[in-house]
């Protein structure tokens, strides 16, 4: 590919620092910047055979193409970021700086910063080749914008680092994607004034109150995440489950037995399941009502965007969301998987999708697999595609290169990549489902179900998901069928509610909160400041986290709220659409952050600060919970007060379900397992005498 490069300067000196001999910078050439080393050691050897030097420790590669020299240079993520030198509040004047100049902890950044310096301010053109998403605009625009010339700048697309995509990409280089670092600067600054303000709002307030410091911190997303977060805990710990009775009638027809259940109606108490239970085996008889039978065909699944990869990996693995992506986006740095950041479900009809999977097939690991593939599709390769797309990438899918070695959680989630991507080209699976609806003596309705996998399809190949055959013998309307017995069970529902690092992060997605790259690091953010934290295996919420939301809550509720967050995601969409202006929207960000911080400095500074303290005070005696030590206006705390609230209102359906007094169905309530902790520990407090039960 030729670039129209401008005339040549003048012959520069030899850069300090290159190590070997006879390695010097040309005279004149473009920088390709990538965003990380390995994208960099990638894409210089896609391109033709670099001479590697060395600037201290980082390597830079040297390449001639069609009489044009290029070097190629990497970044280690961002390189600059939104910084102040303002110390009070609110705080509106922000300076892009060098990370490792403010931030004590990115001194790493130092060396990569230092080559840049050195490199990009002597390229006469300039070739964005970044990750192409918004993030990855940014790195790359923020460097060419303080070191190079943006108006001589391209863009280079690619959703994997394989040689073939990087040579496209450089051959169609495209105008420098302007629209997306706008935005992805707009997310910076909007979430830094957002951080800053009212991060240094709380630890004033507090200070003032408690007059010592404490690190709080609160964020645009951070905060409603962490205010779902509580929802979702609070709701798990004041629940009281009301019970249910399941019937199980075990039926047989010509010695082949079966199980029927009620079909429309289910038992209200214990006593009523128990009635009809005897009134069915006392009978011993049901009759067919109705049955048939049909071929179902289950779809292959979509190729994996970026959640339903984190999904499963939970699923499968239990790998947290931030976890898969850090080994997705490794996999990708090794030219294995094509870009993870993205929220397509659907391959490209550009996609050589036989050379790919004839490439996998010569891994020994997955030859059996796509030998089945071909015998299941004939040859013919046409995935199942989502509905999901991205205007940016692609669905994840395997590149066909053979990995060297890889980690542990490395070899896991390139199988799943892998074994999903095929699984799409398969053959769907075939089911022949029976459902038949019987009647007992008194009329009731029970329905049987069975099925037989006729083919299982895409399972053989994708075996992360088990499909098994549950015959029901061969029923026709007016058979009668003997009844063996009949099985009374009580169910204590759960709550159904999850608080986890995946809940959250699909609530989060659902609620259009951050965007496929940023919500995984920040649920980790909440767990890192000491919001959330893991015990037993399950999320809680620490005092630090509930005090924050709470002081929050009472005195500037509108920082909780998922619209206010929603409305400026969807303020940054419009930048990337070019539909208005950076400026426009950081400015309105900035006067809503400067309004509430000026309101709360002035009038309710004292009690934000005072908020905080109470809800993370513990103490004995008058004025404090007797079952936790929080502050309390009665004997209990108020989240003890809510779990009281909820058996008082549930506590009546239980004992009437159970047939028992209340005092007996607290007693019941108190071993299980599915009732919140909270109501627990309220239970034994009564029962033991602590607590008066009116």
């Amino acid at each position: 590919m030729t670039v129209d490069l401008p005339p040549r300067r003048p012959q520069s000196p030899k850069v300090k620092g290159l190590p070997r001999a006879g390695c010097q910078l040309p005279r004149s050439f473009a920088v390709i910047i990538a965003e990380k080393p390995k994208a960099a050691e990638k894409i210089a050897a896609a391109l033709g055979k670099p001479d590697k030097c060395y600037i201290g420790r980082v390597p830079v590669y040297v390449l001639k193409i069609n009489g044009n020299y290029y070097v190629v240079v990497s970044s280690a993520g961002h390189m600059f970021g939104p910084d102040t030198s303002v110390d009070g509040l609110p705080v509106t004047l922000i300076k892009w700086s060098p990370i490792w100049a403010f931030d004590k902890r990115s001194q790493y950044l130092r060396p990569f910063y230092d080559v840049l310096s050195k490199v990009v301010p002597r390229g006469n053109f300039f070739i964005s080749a970044c990750d192409y998403d918004i993030e990855g605009s940014v790195i790359c625009y923020k460097i060419i914008e303080n070191m190079g010339d943006l108006s001589r700048a391209k863009r280079m697309k690619f959703s994997s680092l394989t040689p073939q995509e990087i040579r496209e990409s450089f051959e169609k280089l495209m105008p420098l994607d302007v629209n997306n670092a706008m935005a992805g600067i707009a997310r910076s600054e909007m979430d830094w004034l957002w951080g800053i303000n009212v991060s240094r709002l709380l630890m004033r307030a507090y200070e003032r109150a408690a007059g010592r410091r404490l690190s709080l911190s609160a964020g645009r997303v951070q905060t409603p995440t962490l205010a779902e977060a509580v929802r979702r805990w609070i709701a798990i710990n004041t629940y009281v489950p009301i019970p249910k009775f399941s019937l199980s009638a075990r039926l047989s027809k010509s010695g082949e037995e079966f199980a029927a259940v009620p079909s429309g109606w289910e038992p209200s108490s214990r006593e009523e399941a128990e009635n009809v239970a005897r009134e069915v085996k006392g009978a011993g008889y049901m009759r067919v009502a109705r049955a048939d039978s049909r071929l179902e065909r289950v779809r292959p699944p979509p190729p994996f965007n970026l959640s339903d990869l984190q999904e499963e990996a939970a699923r499968i693995y239990g790998m947290s969301p931030y976890e898969t992506q850090e080994v997705a986006e490794q996999l990708y740095l090794m030219a294995l998987i094509s870009y993870p950041r993205t929220n397509s479900q659907r391959l490209p009809p550009t996609l050589n999708y036989r050379a790919i999977i004839e490439a996998l097939g010569r891994q020994a690991r997955f030859s059996r697999l796509v030998s089945k593939l071909m015998a299941q599709t004939g040859g013919a390769l046409v995935p199942r595609q989502g509905d999901k797309t991205d205007p940016a990438h692609p669905a994840i899918y395997p590149t066909g290169e053979a990995p060297g070695r890889l980690t542990k959680k490395q070899e896991a989630i390139y199988e799943l990549v892998v074994k999903r991507f095929l699984a799409a080209f398969a053959a769907p699976a075939e089911l022949s489902r029976v459902y038949a609806t019987l009647r007992d003596a008194q009329g009731r309705a029970w329905e049987a179900q069975g099925q037989v996998v006729l083919r299982r399809g895409w399972t053989e190949i994708y075996d992360y998901v088990t499909l098994e055959t549950a015959p029901l013998p061969r029923l026709a309307v007016g058979d009668r069928v003997s009844v063996l017995g009949v099985r009374v069970r009580t169910v204590w529902p759960s709550h159904g509610v999850r608080l986890t690092r995946l809940a959250l992060l699909q609530w989060m997605e659902a609620n259009e909160l951050g965007t496929k790259g940023t919500r995984a690091r920040i649920l980790e953010t909440l767990y890192k400041r000491g919001f959330l934290a893991t015990r037993g295996g399950r999320t809680e919420v620490t005092d630090l986290g509930y005090a924050v939301y709470s002081a929050l809550k009472d005195v500037a509720p509108e920082l909780l709220s998922v619209e206010l967050t929603r409305d400026f995601e969807r303020r940054l969409d419009a930048i990337s659409k070019g539909e208005i202006s950076k400026d426009e929207v950081v400015r309105s960000a900035a006067k809503y952050i400067v309004e509430l911080v000026n309101r709360n400095l002035n009038e309710r500074m004292a009690e934000l600060g005072s908020a905080i303290g109470r809800y993370l005070e513990r103490g004995k005696g008058p004025g404090y919970c007797i079952l936790c030590g929080r502050p309390a206006s009665g004997r209990l705390c108020e989240l003890h007060e809510s779990a009281m609230r909820s058996i008082k209102e549930r506590l009546p359906e239980v004992a009437r379900r159970l047939g028992v007094s209340e005092r007996e169905a607290l007693r019941v309530l108190a071993e299980k397992k599915v009732t919140g902790l909270w109501v627990r520990e309220v239970i034994k407090a009564i029962l033991s005498g602590a607590l008066d039960w009116p």
